[in-house]
């Protein structure tokens, strides 16, 4: 490892496998102070100081650690948390402690990102003495969390789902042996001749027609117990026999009449399906409509052949299962049922067509639990690429979780024609909403984004402020510069939060490069008689912003600065000059050197 050229000497001797003891160190501490803030919540009342100085440690000893070292992974299992494999925290004995509750709840990584401000670790911490103080929760700990939007706390929840138990399906009656009439292996003598193959399909066909007449007859009860029979694994090849028969079926069909009341009968399995949860084989009733649809409209046909007859009403059933009535039917059994296969769910709904777009957009008002609403999310954003005038529509949605969903589909979906459409939520009256703006515009390319998100530096809250700032430094975005440079100037700068003046001069560094270096220097350098103590706290963040230039004048102003008299800010740009040789020094060991 290189030497700094400072007082200290950086040497290592750690191998690849080992975690540094000093990095472990810190990390161990952290945690330690992580611990201690939720163990003094518990205890002392609210208003009492000491929490109150314990969250601020914990906030001060967490910014260094990312400062140099940019994320804190931890793994956390029932009990302890280990780093890079390591134990940093152990619940005490007959203790259910901070591990255990992340870990009850299936979270099982959680990392801490450079950025991190206050105000994330309050509601972090908030929700976890919640999590500590109450035995059986309304909401599961991953809901709240997910509910505080964090932008520099991630976590990795795994889902704990139980394979569903398919139950037995009562006795069909004798007269219709559906088994055995979509058997998939059939034992045909070998004497049989080619008339009496061509008999017995005649046959199966004749069957399966009259069976789908007759299915116009039978209870709902009844239609249930035929699905239930067909989650048998040899029910679930019979039901692709069953449309492969079915198909021929159609394709010689020439009363459109006839062809209708198959048709209907088909639209009462799909719905019986639904019922019974059984999305898988409706997925694949959709699948082969579409097939059969798409071969209708294959040739240059009028529109009234019976062809094209036949692909609309077609379309018209796979429409229909896209309709209101029909998707509020799957939100309700999502919330209802336990244990239902949320893939199947999203690979059903992303098989409809595009009017059930809307509905499913209104799913989001009802769904209650967490992990559906995200895959109602995630569908949106793949299957609304292309339908924006359409997903807008939630942004006016009175539920504010639903405008909060639609925003981040947006900034999924990642394109600028998205802008516009968040640009007039900027000034909306609630927190939450503005804060996803800004996750979602960083997302999002291009100028107009950016734009809009420059905006937002001049929020009436402290926290989006910020926020934006350390969106506008991750998207390197130069056209904030002008506004950075003013605020910066402005006299009302100094009395700014801690939190909001080191973002804002970082986010200036960051984006101004050498450009930066001017405005910090004469800043670090003039001296203030009123409020010592805030214009030496803005010099102290100063320096740190320097040290996030990536240069040779960024350090050697660093090393002029640190000759002065004043030891706070030798001491500073000593730990800053540090910082940036560590970076150095880890970026040069993480590059990749070919074999000699």
């Amino acid at each position: 490892m290189p030497k700094s050229g400072l007082d200290d000497e950086i040497t290592t001797g750690i191998t690849e496998n080992e975690v540094d003891p000093v990095v472990l160190e810190s990390v161990k501490r952290s945690i330690q102070l992580l611990n201690n803030t939720l163990k003094s919540l518990l205890i002392y009342p609210k208003n009492n100081p000491l929490p109150k100085e314990f969250k601020k440690k914990l906030y001060f000893n967490l910014s260094e650690f990312l400062d140099t070292y940019d994320e804190l992974k931890l793994e956390v299992e029932s009990g302890q948390m280990l780093y890079e494999g390591k134990t940093v925290h152990e619940d005490g004995e007959r203790e259910e402690g901070m591990a255990y509750i992340l870990h009850k709840d299936g979270i099982r990584e959680l990392a801490f990102l450079k950025g991190l401000d206050q105000s994330e670790i309050d509601d972090f911490i908030e929700v976890m003495e919640i999590g500590l103080s109450t035995g059986e929760l309304e909401e599961d700990l991953v809901t709240m969390l997910w509910e505080k939007d964090f932008n520099h706390i991630k976590y990795l929840v795994v889902d704990d789902l139980l394979d569903v138990q398919v139950p037995s399906a009562e006795e069909i009656p004798d007269s219709w042996d559906f088994h055995r009439l979509f058997s998939s292996e059939i034992a045909v003598p070998e004497q049989k001749t080619e008339a009496d193959f061509e008999a017995d399909y005649q046959k199966r066909q004749r069957q399966t027609k009259e069976l789908l007449r007759k299915l116009k007859e039978y209870s709902a009860e009844e239609i249930e117990n035929i699905q239930k029979l067909m989650e048998l694994d040899e029910g679930r090849q019979s039901l692709e026999e069953f449309f492969d028969i079915l198909t021929e079926i159609w394709m010689v069909e020439t009363d459109f009449a006839e062809f209708n009341l198959m048709m209907e009968a088909v639209e009462k399995i799909l719905s019986a399906l639904i019922n019974i949860a059984d999305f898988s084989s409706a997925e694949r009733v959709i699948t082969r409509l579409r097939k059969f649809e798409e071969m209708m409209f294959t040739s240059d046909l009028s529109q009234d052949s019976p062809e094209v007859k036949k692909g609309e009403r077609t379309r018209k059933a796979i429409d229909q299962a896209g309709e209101e009535e029909k998707i509020e039917k799957i939100t309700q059994i999502l919330n209802e049922k336990e244990n239902v296969d949320l893939t199947a769910v999203k690979t059903y709904l992303l098989s409809l067509n595009l009017n059930s777009i809307f509905p499913v957009l209104h799913m989001l008002r009802e769904l209650k639990e967490f992990q559906p609403r995200r895959m109602i999310c995630e569908l949106l954003a793949y299957k609304g690429r292309d339908k924006l005038e359409i997903i807008k529509e939630g942004l006016s949605d009175k539920h504010w979780y639903v405008v909060r969903n639609v925003i981040w589909v947006m900034g999924s979906i990642g394109t600028a024609e998205g802008v516009k459409y968040l640009r007039p939520l900027i000034h909306h009256p609630d927190l939450r909403i503005r804060k996803e703006i800004i996750t979602s515009l960083i997302k999002i390319p291009g100028p107009e984004a950016g734009a809009v998100l420059t905006l937002l530096l001049e929020d009436e809250d402290k926290r989006v402020r910020s926020l934006a700032c350390q969106g506008l430094t991750k998207r390197k975005e130069k056209g904030a510069l002008p506004v950075l440079t003013r605020l910066l100037k402005d006299a009302e700068f100094r009395d700014k939060s801690p939190d909001e003046k080191k973002h804002l001069l970082e986010s200036y560094a960051s984006i101004g490069g050498n450009e930066a270096i001017p405005l910090l220097n004469k800043m670090i350098n003039k001296r203030g008689w009123l409020k010592r103590d805030k214009h030496n706290e803005t010099r102290v963040f100063a320096i740190g912003a320097l040290g996030l230039i990536n240069s040779d004048e960024a350090k050697d102003a660093l090393i002029s600065i640190g000759k002065k008299r004043n030891k706070i800010l030798r001491k500073t740009c000593k730990d800053t000059l540090r910082r940036m040789e560590l970076r150095h020094a880890r970026g040069r060991d993480n590059i990749s050197h070919p074999p000699a």
